[in-house]
């Protein structure tokens, strides 16, 4: 029995590493076509570089000690589920992208599940919390492996550890800090885009690896648009997340141009 385990995750290893493209390509002009994503890539862009001149660097440690801080804040506003069949999907789900993660960063994974009817997950030192309403809103296992993927991608991409040394730049010196950061929040704060897009990427690489069916990723942002509703011009451009409808059309456009899939409309 033991045998036969080590030989599946052998072939499961070899199969998911031969559908990896030698250099995956995560093409942006999809957010761009949208007019509320133009200059987006800009933006973040000089975001990026403004923290890396003037903003505090920031550890591996120092997320996760954040992390553990976010954790005390949600259980005394929040109720968590530790146990049942819905929690155990989560964790299997997650164990499979772990175990795919190129070149992982030294986080340690783990789910939190949040009673909660709001469609919402997020993260912060590798801690992912994960929404009720969320699990319930997915149809598939593929839909929850995309999600949980996007939150690894935060912090796998240092999008967490960007946010973090804009605060505690802040924090540490006093006006200037505020200024420097004060500038970069509102730069980013409809810039952020592009690095949500990132994620979604990140997610999609890493649900293909690990088996899943990544193409439904587009539906579950189809429904979402569905669910949202049609904004302004003016609304999507403030927003830190693009629309649902740019991300279902960028998943299309990632799956195609890197592994020559054609994902059903």
């Amino acid at each position: 029995m033991k045998i036969i385990t080590i030989l599946s995750a052998i072939l499961f290893s070899f199969v998911s590493c031969s559908q990896q493209p030698k250099k995956i390509v995560n093409d942006f002009s999809c957010i761009e076509e949208d007019p509320s994503g133009i200059g987006i890539g800009i933006g973040s862009d000089l975001e990026s570089q403004l923290l890396g001149q003037f903003g505090k660097p920031i550890s591996l440690k120092e997320e996760i000690t954040d992390g553990d801080s976010l954790l005390v804040k949600i259980k005394k506003e929040s109720k968590l589920i530790s146990t049942g069949p819905e929690i155990q999907v989560l964790y299997k789900v997650l164990w499979k992208l772990k175990n795919v993660i190129k070149s992982p960063k030294g986080f340690d994974y783990k789910i939190y599940y949040i009673q909660s009817d709001e469609l919402n997950s997020f993260t912060c030192g590798g801690k992912i919390f994960f929404t009720t309403g969320m699990y319930k809103f997915c149809k598939t296992e593929d839909e929850i492996a995309c999600i949980l993927g996007h939150e690894i991608g935060h912090n796998e991409l240092g999008h967490i550890r960007d946010n973090l040394s804009r605060i505690k730049t802040m924090e540490d010196f006093g006006d200037a800090g505020m200024i420097t950061a004060g500038l970069g929040k509102l730069l980013i704060t409809p810039f952020n885009q592009k690095n949500e897009v990132a994620c979604d990427f990140y997610g999609l690489d890493l649900a293909v690896a690990a088996g899943y069916d990544a193409c439904q990723n587009i539906s579950l942002w189809k429904r979402m648009q569905e669910k949202q509703g049609s904004t302004s011009i003016l609304e999507s451009f403030m927003s830190t997340h693009p629309a649902s409808s740019s991300r279902a059309n960028c998943s299309r456009n990632h799956l195609d141009i890197n592994y020559q899939l054609s994902c059903p409309n």
